[in-house]
């Protein structure tokens, strides 16, 4: 116990003997030195922003002040509040209806699609968008019919040339119902005749020629540029081309295959007649 006394004691003095006396200065000589320093940098940079740090006493007394404050509000546990635990039964079936409104009732419930969102137009409102629409169809018919009259009158005024009144009569209104047949997907002419003597057939086309001739003539004289003389086409006479699979000889109609005699001709080909002996 005395070896341990005397080694703190010494201990105790070498410490105090490493310790010189530059080292210790007083509290106001290092608040000095600091002030000196931080003056110095302010004057290099901006001024530093000093934090006071209240002291740890204070700080305690008010957290036990605050802490006094709530305890006083406190009234003690209420008589509604309970410690046990809250059970929910999620195995109830009775379910809580959602209101539905009668417009959307209806509509789900129908048959006709959904309008997309639209509002139903009001009963007065309908009435006068339809009175306005059959107006205008009523309007649009009119200058429909207007404007047919004007397309026939143009497309038949070259009629009416030799004529003074507007309406057609005799040979001029076979030639405008001939024109408006004509507009509406007639093929062929009503004058075109089916039957008739050849002399007379190769005599109209002659007279066709020669004035399609003379009209093409004249223009070219005048340095008009007409439409490209289309002549008619030759019939094809080249074997017609089967199906894929088709019989390369004869038709195949009803399930049966049918023969012509010039198809079996084509097939046994030029019989051999053998002369007799005298």
């Amino acid at each position: 116990m005395g070896l341990k006394l005397e080694k703190r004691k010494r201990r105790e003095e070498l410490i105090d003997e490493d310790v010189t006396p530059g080292q210790l200065l007083d509290k106001d000589t290092a608040n000095e030195m600091h002030n000196v320093l931080r003056r110095h940098f302010e004057a290099a940079f901006q001024p530093l922003v000093v934090h006071h740090a209240l002291p740890a006493a204070a700080t305690s007394i008010d957290a036990d002040s605050s802490e006094v404050e709530s305890g006083s509000d406190w009234d003690g546990i209420s008589e509604g509040q309970s410690d046990g635990a809250e059970i929910i039964d999620h195995a109830n079936s009775s379910l809580s209806k959602a209101e539905v409104p009668k417009e959307e009732l209806k509509t789900f419930m129908s048959t006709k699609p959904p309008s997309g969102g639209v509002e139903p137009i009001p009963t007065g409102i309908r009435k006068q968008v339809d009175s306005i629409d059959s107006e205008e169809a009523s309007t649009d018919a009119a200058n429909l019919k207007k404007d047919l009259a004007l397309q026939r009158l143009l497309k038949e005024s070259h009629l009416l040339d030799s004529q003074k009144s507007l309406a057609h009569s005799g040979q001029n209104r076979h030639k405008a119902l001939d024109l408006r047949l004509q507009d509406l997907g007639s093929r062929t002419s009503i004058f075109k005749q089916q039957n008739m003597p050849l002399a007379q057939r190769r005599g109209i086309k002659a007279k066709a020629a020669e004035k399609e001739e003379n009209r093409r003539r004249t223009a070219q004289q005048n340095g008009i540029i007409l439409e490209k003389d289309v002549k008619g086409k030759r019939k094809d006479l080249s074997k017609r081309q089967r199906g894929i699979g088709a019989p390369s000889v004869g038709k195949f109609q009803g399930g049966m295959l049918k023969l012509s005699k010039k198809d079996i001709a084509e097939i046994e080909g030029p019989r051999k007649t053998s002369r007799g002996r005298k």
